[in-house]
C-alpha cells in the first residue's frame, strides 16, 4: 500500500506490518513485565522465609550462561506458601559467569532464614530480591528498535542507492582522501581486511578452546558445581585474554574499513551530476532502506550499505564489550 503524508511518500508492505507487530509484541511484553515488577516492588510486604533448596544450573542456549534456582517457604496470614521466584516478574535474569551467579545465590543456603516479599493481593506470589531486573528493558529496546527500523524503511523514497548516475572515473577522478592518517588509502583498506581475517580466525578458535577447557575442568572436579578461580596466567585466562584482544582487533578492522568506505562514498558523490540526491547519512529513512535492501543496489548504494554495516559492527562489538566489562 502506497500513500503520501504531507508530501512524504510511505509504502507499507506485508513485511512492514509483520515487523511492526513483532516489535509491538516485544515492546508491550517488556513494558507490561516492567510495570508488574515495579508494582510488586512498591506494594509487597515483608515476611520471614526459609530456604528449602538453592542451586545453579548451566544453560547452553546462547552460549554458556548460568541460571539461579532458589526454593523457599513462608507464611502469610497463617497459610504456608512455597515459591521459587528470586526477582519479581516473569523474566528471570541469566548470568554470564558462575561467579556472578554464586554471588547472587550466596545469601540463600538451604535452611537459612531470609526476608521474602509477598504480594498482599496474591500471597502465592513472592520474591526475595526487592528490585527490578534488566530483562524487560531488553525486550522494550529490541521491540522499539524493530518498530523504528520498519517505520524508517517505510517512509520516503523506496529506491535510494539504485540507478544513480556516476560520471566516468576517467573523466572525473577525485583527488580527495588519497591518504588516511598519513597512509595510502588502499593500504588502509588492505590492512583493515587483514586484521578482520586474523580476528575472525583467532576469535572462534580461542573461544571454543576456552569453553572446552572450562568444560573439562568442570567434569574433572569432585563437586558437581565447582567454583573456578582463573588467573590471567592460567591457560583458560590466557585464552580469554586472547578472545578480548581478538574482539578489539575486529573493532579496529571494522572501524578502519568504515572510515575508508566512508571516504570512498564521498568520492563517489563527487562523481554525481547536479542535483545530487540527499545523503543517506543525513537522512535515516534512506540509510535504513539501503541497509535492508537485498539486491538492485548500484555501486553507490552498495558503498553506502557496506559503510553503514561496518559502523554497525563497531557499535555492536563495543556494546558487547561494555556488557561484559561494565554491566
Amino acid at each position: 500500500m502506497k500513500l503520501s503524508v504531507m508530501g512524504t511518500p510511505i509504502e507499507v508492505t506485508k513485511g512492514t506490518v509483520i515487523t511492526i507487530l513483532i516489535g509491538l509484541a516485544l515492546f508491550t511484553f517488556g513494558g507490561y513485565d516492567y510495570a508488574q515488577q515495579s508494582a510488586a516492588v512498591d506494594d509487597a510486604v515483608s515476611v520471614d522465609a526459609t530456604i528449602v533448596e538453592s542451586s545453579i544450573t548451566q544453560t547452553d542456549g546462547r552460549g554458556i550462561e548460568y541460571d539461579v534456582h532458589v526454593t523457599y517457604t513462608y507464611y502469610y496470614q497463617g497459610t504456608e506458601y512455597t515459591s521459587d521466584q528470586l526477582f519479581p516478574g516473569d523474566i528471570s535474569p541469566l548470568y554470564e559467569t558462575r561467579s556472578k551467579a554464586q554471588s547472587v545465590i550466596k545469601p540463600y543456603d538451604s535452611g537459612t532464614t531470609v526476608t521474602a516479599y509477598v504480594d498482599p493481593d496474591d500471597p502465592s506470589e513472592a520474591f526475595l530480591e526487592r528490585q527490578t531486573t534488566q530483562g524487560p528493558l531488553i525486550f522494550i529496546a529490541f521491540g522499539g528498535l524493530w518498530i523504528l527500523l520498519a517505520t524508517l524503511d517505510a517512509i520516503g523514497v523506496q529506491n535510494p542507492g539504485q540507478e544513480i548516475e556516476l560520471r566516468p572515473e576517467s573523466e572525473y577522478g577525485s583527488t580527495r582522501y588519497q591518504t588516511l592518517f598519513g597512509i595510502d588509502r588502499d593500504t588502509v583498506n588492505h590492512l583493515s581486511k587483514r586484521l578482520a581475517i586474523a580476528a575472525l580466525i583467532i576469535l572462534p578458535v580461542s573461544l571454543v578452546t576456552a569453553v572446552l577447557l572450562v568444560f573439562a575442568s568442570s567434569e574433572s572436579a569432585d563437586s558437581p558445581s565447582p567454583s573456578m578461580d582463573v588467573e590471567l596466567s592460567d591457560p583458560i585466562g590466557v585464552l580469554f585474554v586472547t578472545v578480548f584482544i581478538a574482539i578489539l582487533l575486529l573493532i579496529a578492522a571494522a572501524l578502519l574499513y568504515g572510515i575508508w568506505s566512508f571516504t570512498e562514498y564521498r568520492r563517489l558523490r563527487e562523481r554525481m551530476p547536479e542535483p545530487r540526491p540527499p545523503s543517506p547519512f543525513k537522512h535515516p529513512t534512506r540509510l535504513v532502506t539501503i541497509l535492508l535492501a537485498n539486491d538492485d543496489l548500484d555501486t553507490y548504494g552498495t558503498r553506502v550499505k557496506r559503510t553503514g554495516f561496518a559502523f554497525g559492527v563497531v557499535i555492536f562489538l563495543i556494546g558487547v564489550l561494555l556488557e561484559i566489562l561494565v554491566f
